[in-house]
Protein backbone atom coordinates (compact mmCIF):
# COMPACT_ATOMS: atom_id res chain seq x y z
CA UNK A 1 0.00 0.00 0.00
CA UNK A 2 0.91 3.60 -0.81
CA UNK A 3 0.81 6.30 2.15
CA UNK A 4 0.23 9.49 0.19
CA UNK A 5 2.81 12.24 0.31
CA UNK A 6 1.86 15.12 3.76
CA UNK A 7 3.14 18.24 2.61
CA UNK A 8 6.66 18.57 3.23
CA UNK A 9 7.15 15.89 5.85
CA UNK A 10 9.83 13.43 5.44
CA UNK A 11 9.39 9.86 5.04
CA UNK A 12 10.70 9.03 8.59
CA UNK A 13 8.03 11.32 9.94
CA UNK A 14 5.10 10.66 7.88
CA UNK A 15 2.54 8.98 10.17
CA UNK A 16 0.99 6.24 9.22
CA UNK A 17 -3.07 5.85 9.10
CA UNK A 18 -4.90 3.11 10.04
CA UNK A 19 -8.42 2.70 8.61
CA UNK A 20 -10.95 0.57 11.27
CA UNK A 21 -14.26 0.16 9.22
CA UNK A 22 -16.73 -1.76 10.86
CA UNK A 23 -19.44 -3.88 8.88
CA UNK A 24 -22.59 -4.80 9.78
CA UNK A 25 -24.34 -7.03 6.81
CA UNK A 26 -22.81 -4.43 4.46
CA UNK A 27 -23.68 -3.76 1.27
CA UNK A 28 -20.64 -5.84 -0.80
CA UNK A 29 -20.21 -3.52 -3.90
CA UNK A 30 -20.21 -0.94 -1.85
CA UNK A 31 -17.98 -1.98 0.79
CA UNK A 32 -15.51 -3.27 -1.75
CA UNK A 33 -15.54 0.40 -3.77
CA UNK A 34 -14.75 2.09 -0.32
CA UNK A 35 -11.79 -0.91 0.63
CA UNK A 36 -10.34 0.26 -3.26
CA UNK A 37 -10.74 4.29 -2.40
CA UNK A 38 -8.68 3.55 0.99
CA UNK A 39 -6.18 2.04 -0.76
CA UNK A 40 -3.88 4.53 -1.80
CA UNK A 41 -4.72 6.72 1.36
CA UNK A 42 -3.93 4.75 4.03
CA UNK A 43 -1.11 1.97 5.18
CA UNK A 44 -3.23 -0.40 6.47
CA UNK A 45 -7.18 -1.65 7.08
CA UNK A 46 -8.72 -3.12 9.52
CA UNK A 47 -12.07 -4.56 8.68
CA UNK A 48 -14.25 -5.28 12.12
CA UNK A 49 -16.83 -7.49 11.06
CA UNK A 50 -19.83 -7.22 14.18
CA UNK A 51 -21.33 -10.46 13.18
CA UNK A 52 -22.59 -10.24 9.94
CA UNK A 53 -24.85 -13.48 8.26
CA UNK A 54 -22.97 -16.66 7.40
CA UNK A 55 -22.79 -15.98 3.26
CA UNK A 56 -21.84 -12.34 3.92
CA UNK A 57 -19.16 -12.67 5.89
CA UNK A 58 -17.60 -15.42 4.11
CA UNK A 59 -17.56 -12.78 1.10
CA UNK A 60 -16.12 -9.89 3.50
CA UNK A 61 -12.87 -12.41 4.51
CA UNK A 62 -12.66 -12.80 0.62
CA UNK A 63 -12.84 -9.48 0.19
CA UNK A 64 -9.88 -8.56 3.42
CA UNK A 65 -7.89 -11.54 1.93
CA UNK A 66 -7.89 -9.90 -1.40
CA UNK A 67 -7.14 -6.40 -0.44
CA UNK A 68 -4.61 -7.76 2.47
CA UNK A 69 -6.85 -6.35 5.20
CA UNK A 70 -6.62 -7.28 8.20
CA UNK A 71 -10.09 -8.70 8.89
CA UNK A 72 -11.36 -9.17 13.19
CA UNK A 73 -14.65 -11.05 13.25
CA UNK A 74 -16.79 -10.75 15.96
CA UNK A 75 -18.92 -13.88 16.21
CA UNK A 76 -22.18 -11.19 17.09
CA UNK A 77 -23.49 -8.21 17.09
CA UNK A 78 -21.42 -6.54 19.83
CA UNK A 79 -22.33 -2.71 18.73
CA UNK A 80 -20.46 0.11 16.89
CA UNK A 81 -18.71 1.41 19.73
CA UNK A 82 -17.67 -2.33 20.79
CA UNK A 83 -16.54 -2.72 17.35
CA UNK A 84 -14.04 0.32 17.03
CA UNK A 85 -12.57 -0.65 20.33
CA UNK A 86 -11.64 -3.65 19.15
CA UNK A 87 -10.22 -2.27 15.50
CA UNK A 88 -8.34 0.39 17.75
CA UNK A 89 -6.52 -2.82 19.85
CA UNK A 90 -5.72 -4.09 16.81
CA UNK A 91 -4.52 -0.83 15.28
CA UNK A 92 -2.20 -0.31 18.07
CA UNK A 93 -1.03 -4.40 17.54
CA UNK A 94 -0.16 -3.46 13.59
CA UNK A 95 1.76 -0.25 14.58
CA UNK A 96 3.62 -1.46 17.60
CA UNK A 97 6.50 -1.97 15.71
CA UNK A 98 7.15 1.37 15.15
CA UNK A 99 8.03 2.92 18.80
CA UNK A 100 8.28 6.84 18.99
CA UNK A 101 6.10 7.07 15.56
CA UNK A 102 2.77 8.13 16.08
CA UNK A 103 -0.03 6.34 14.29
CA UNK A 104 -3.48 7.79 13.15
CA UNK A 105 -7.17 5.83 13.01
CA UNK A 106 -9.63 6.68 10.37
CA UNK A 107 -13.29 5.37 12.09
CA UNK A 108 -15.27 4.36 8.92
CA UNK A 109 -18.98 2.85 8.61
CA UNK A 110 -19.33 0.27 5.77
CA UNK A 111 -21.12 2.65 3.51
CA UNK A 112 -18.96 5.65 3.84
CA UNK A 113 -16.30 6.19 0.77
CA UNK A 114 -13.85 8.73 0.82
CA UNK A 115 -13.18 10.84 -1.97
CA UNK A 116 -9.47 11.32 -3.26
CA UNK A 117 -7.06 12.41 -1.21
CA UNK A 118 -9.64 12.98 1.84
CA UNK A 119 -6.92 11.25 4.14
CA UNK A 120 -4.21 13.55 3.08
CA UNK A 121 -6.13 16.47 3.76
CA UNK A 122 -7.08 15.39 7.06
CA UNK A 123 -3.57 14.73 8.48
CA UNK A 124 -1.84 17.55 6.54
CA UNK A 125 -4.33 19.82 8.25
CA UNK A 126 -3.63 18.09 12.00
CA UNK A 127 -0.38 18.17 11.11
CA UNK A 128 -0.38 21.99 10.82
CA UNK A 129 -2.82 22.97 13.65
CA UNK A 130 -0.45 20.64 16.10
CA UNK A 131 2.82 23.11 14.59
CA UNK A 132 0.45 25.73 15.41
CA UNK A 133 0.43 24.81 19.27
CA UNK A 134 -3.56 23.65 19.00
CA UNK A 135 -4.52 20.79 20.91
CA UNK A 136 -5.92 18.81 18.37
CA UNK A 137 -8.55 16.03 19.36
CA UNK A 138 -9.94 15.13 16.03
CA UNK A 139 -10.02 16.12 11.99
CA UNK A 140 -13.18 15.17 9.90
CA UNK A 141 -14.37 15.42 6.79
CA UNK A 142 -17.59 17.27 4.57
CA UNK A 143 -20.17 14.46 4.79
CA UNK A 144 -22.35 14.26 1.52
CA UNK A 145 -25.30 12.09 1.51
CA UNK A 146 -25.08 9.72 -1.20
CA UNK A 147 -28.95 9.80 -1.52
CA UNK A 148 -30.07 13.53 -1.62
CA UNK A 149 -26.09 15.41 -2.25
CA UNK A 150 -26.59 17.21 0.72
CA UNK A 151 -23.40 18.87 1.99
CA UNK A 152 -23.72 18.39 5.85
CA UNK A 153 -23.04 21.30 8.26
CA UNK A 154 -21.45 20.96 11.36
CA UNK A 155 -22.38 21.61 15.08
CA UNK A 156 -21.19 24.62 17.18
CA UNK A 157 -22.00 25.08 20.79
CA UNK A 158 -22.72 29.28 21.65
CA UNK A 159 -23.84 30.41 25.12
CA UNK A 160 -27.05 28.48 24.96
CA UNK A 161 -27.55 26.49 21.93
CA UNK A 162 -25.74 25.05 19.46
CA UNK A 163 -25.80 26.32 15.50
CA UNK A 164 -25.11 24.85 12.58
CA UNK A 165 -22.43 25.95 10.31
CA UNK A 166 -21.30 24.86 7.13
CA UNK A 167 -17.83 25.36 5.61
CA UNK A 168 -17.49 28.28 2.86
CA UNK A 169 -15.77 29.10 -0.01
CA UNK A 170 -12.66 30.50 1.52
CA UNK A 171 -12.56 28.40 4.43
CA UNK A 172 -9.69 25.35 4.92
CA UNK A 173 -11.07 24.26 8.20
CA UNK A 174 -13.63 25.14 10.76
CA UNK A 175 -13.75 24.75 14.63
CA UNK A 176 -16.71 22.83 15.65
CA UNK A 177 -17.98 20.88 19.04
CA UNK A 178 -18.93 17.75 16.74
CA UNK A 179 -18.10 15.17 14.58
CA UNK A 180 -19.97 12.17 13.22
CA UNK A 181 -17.72 9.01 13.97
CA UNK A 182 -17.41 7.49 9.93
CA UNK A 183 -14.71 9.63 8.40
CA UNK A 184 -12.97 11.09 11.65
CA UNK A 185 -9.16 10.75 12.40
CA UNK A 186 -7.73 10.75 15.58
CA UNK A 187 -4.20 10.09 16.53
CA UNK A 188 -3.12 7.43 19.07
CA UNK A 189 -2.42 9.45 21.80
CA UNK A 190 -5.20 11.44 21.96
CA UNK A 191 -7.21 8.03 22.17
CA UNK A 192 -5.06 6.98 24.98
CA UNK A 193 -5.99 9.89 27.16
CA UNK A 194 -9.31 10.61 26.40
CA UNK A 195 -10.28 6.68 25.72
CA UNK A 196 -11.99 4.49 23.60
CA UNK A 197 -15.94 4.49 22.71
CA UNK A 198 -18.11 3.40 25.34
CA UNK A 199 -19.42 0.54 24.72
CA UNK A 200 -22.35 0.69 27.06
CA UNK A 201 -24.16 2.81 24.70
CA UNK A 202 -24.09 -0.02 21.91
CA UNK A 203 -24.86 2.47 19.13
CA UNK A 204 -26.14 5.85 19.07
CA UNK A 205 -24.71 8.95 20.56
CA UNK A 206 -21.30 7.03 20.75
CA UNK A 207 -19.64 9.82 18.79
CA UNK A 208 -21.91 12.42 20.68
CA UNK A 209 -20.20 10.97 23.93
CA UNK A 210 -16.74 10.64 22.74
CA UNK A 211 -16.93 14.30 21.22
CA UNK A 212 -17.99 15.64 24.51
CA UNK A 213 -15.09 13.93 26.49
CA UNK A 214 -12.33 15.36 24.32
CA UNK A 215 -13.59 18.54 24.85
CA UNK A 216 -14.07 18.11 28.28
CA UNK A 217 -9.86 17.28 28.16
CA UNK A 218 -9.34 20.24 26.76
CA UNK A 219 -9.17 18.98 23.31
CA UNK A 220 -10.35 20.64 19.87
CA UNK A 221 -12.18 19.22 17.08
CA UNK A 222 -12.29 20.57 13.47
CA UNK A 223 -13.71 19.85 9.75
CA UNK A 224 -11.65 19.78 6.72
CA UNK A 225 -13.18 21.74 4.35
CA UNK A 226 -11.68 20.32 1.28
CA UNK A 227 -11.94 16.78 2.47
CA UNK A 228 -15.10 14.54 1.53
CA UNK A 229 -16.53 11.65 2.59
CA UNK A 230 -19.95 10.03 0.58
CA UNK A 231 -21.87 8.58 3.52
CA UNK A 232 -25.45 7.82 4.47
CA UNK A 233 -27.60 8.72 7.51
CA UNK A 234 -30.60 6.66 8.90
CA UNK A 235 -32.63 4.45 7.08
CA UNK A 236 -34.39 6.86 4.80
CA UNK A 237 -35.28 10.68 4.39
CA UNK A 238 -37.72 12.58 4.60
CA UNK A 239 -38.67 16.52 4.09
CA UNK A 240 -40.77 18.38 6.47
CA UNK A 241 -41.05 21.82 7.28
CA UNK A 242 -40.23 22.81 10.49
CA UNK A 243 -39.51 26.79 9.71
CA UNK A 244 -37.75 25.82 6.56
CA UNK A 245 -37.32 22.70 4.40
CA UNK A 246 -35.11 20.11 6.51
CA UNK A 247 -34.10 16.74 6.01
CA UNK A 248 -34.45 14.53 8.29
CA UNK A 249 -32.91 11.21 8.98
CA UNK A 250 -35.80 8.12 9.94
CA UNK A 251 -34.34 4.90 11.57
CA UNK A 252 -35.56 2.17 12.79
CA UNK A 253 -38.13 1.67 16.23
CA UNK A 254 -35.05 -0.20 17.70
CA UNK A 255 -32.74 2.84 17.20
CA UNK A 256 -35.24 5.05 19.06
CA UNK A 257 -34.99 3.14 21.79
CA UNK A 258 -31.21 3.72 21.90
CA UNK A 259 -31.86 7.12 20.72
CA UNK A 260 -33.83 8.12 23.91
CA UNK A 261 -31.85 5.70 26.62
CA UNK A 262 -28.42 6.99 25.88
CA UNK A 263 -28.92 10.36 25.52
CA UNK A 264 -30.11 10.10 29.48
CA UNK A 265 -26.99 8.60 29.73
CA UNK A 266 -24.81 10.63 28.49
CA UNK A 267 -26.45 13.59 30.36
CA UNK A 268 -26.22 11.76 33.67
CA UNK A 269 -22.49 11.21 33.24
CA UNK A 270 -21.01 13.56 30.95
CA UNK A 271 -19.31 17.24 32.17
CA UNK A 272 -20.87 19.45 29.41
CA UNK A 273 -22.00 22.86 28.38
CA UNK A 274 -25.23 24.11 28.72
CA UNK A 275 -26.00 24.95 24.95
CA UNK A 276 -25.56 20.70 24.61
CA UNK A 277 -27.85 19.44 27.54
CA UNK A 278 -30.27 22.21 26.41
CA UNK A 279 -29.96 21.03 22.92
CA UNK A 280 -30.09 17.30 23.81
CA UNK A 281 -32.80 18.16 26.22
CA UNK A 282 -35.09 19.67 23.41
CA UNK A 283 -33.49 17.31 21.07
CA UNK A 284 -35.15 14.23 23.07
CA UNK A 285 -38.35 15.82 23.57
CA UNK A 286 -39.07 17.07 19.59
CA UNK A 287 -37.76 13.07 18.34
CA UNK A 288 -40.37 11.58 20.54
CA UNK A 289 -43.01 14.03 19.33
CA UNK A 290 -42.05 14.14 15.57
CA UNK A 291 -41.39 10.01 15.48
CA UNK A 292 -43.33 8.62 18.05
CA UNK A 293 -46.62 10.90 16.97
CA UNK A 294 -45.38 10.99 13.05
CA UNK A 295 -43.90 8.21 11.49
CA UNK A 296 -44.91 4.59 11.54
CA UNK A 297 -44.91 2.17 12.82
CA UNK A 298 -46.27 5.08 16.00
CA UNK A 299 -47.48 2.49 18.57
CA UNK A 300 -44.19 0.54 18.38
CA UNK A 301 -41.68 3.76 18.31
CA UNK A 302 -43.50 4.96 21.13
CA UNK A 303 -43.30 1.63 23.20
CA UNK A 304 -39.29 1.67 22.22
CA UNK A 305 -39.12 5.25 23.34
CA UNK A 306 -40.71 4.35 26.71
CA UNK A 307 -38.17 1.64 27.55
CA UNK A 308 -35.12 3.50 26.65
CA UNK A 309 -36.07 6.94 28.93
CA UNK A 310 -37.05 3.96 31.65
CA UNK A 311 -33.96 2.52 31.46
CA UNK A 312 -31.73 5.86 31.00
CA UNK A 313 -33.77 6.66 33.93
CA UNK A 314 -32.33 3.42 36.13
CA UNK A 315 -28.79 3.51 34.25
CA UNK A 316 -29.47 0.72 32.20
CA UNK A 317 -26.73 0.11 29.39
CA UNK A 318 -25.45 -2.73 27.17
CA UNK A 319 -27.60 -3.80 24.35
CA UNK A 320 -31.20 -4.23 24.58
CA UNK A 321 -32.72 -7.83 24.70
CA UNK A 322 -35.56 -7.87 22.79
CA UNK A 323 -36.67 -11.50 23.83
CA UNK A 324 -37.51 -10.08 26.78
CA UNK A 325 -38.88 -6.92 26.21
CA UNK A 326 -42.65 -6.29 24.04
CA UNK A 327 -42.48 -6.11 20.34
Amino acid sequence: MVFPSSGNLSDPERPHVVAVIVTFNPDLPTLQTMIESLQAQVSRTVIVDNGSAGHIAEQIEQLALRHVCVLEALEANLGIAAAQNRGLAVAARVESDRPGHHHYVLFLDHDSIPASGMVEKLVATDVKLRRQNVSVGAVGPVVIDRRTGTHGRFVRAGRLWLSRVHCADNCSELAVDFLISSGTLVRGDVLQEVGGMNEGLFIDHVDTDWCLRASAAKYRLFAVCGAHLTHSLGDEVVRVWLGRWREVFVHSPIRDYYMCRNTLLILKAIQMPLAWRLFLIVRLIGSIVFFGLGMAPRWIRLRRMFQGLLDGVNGRSGVLDVSLRPR
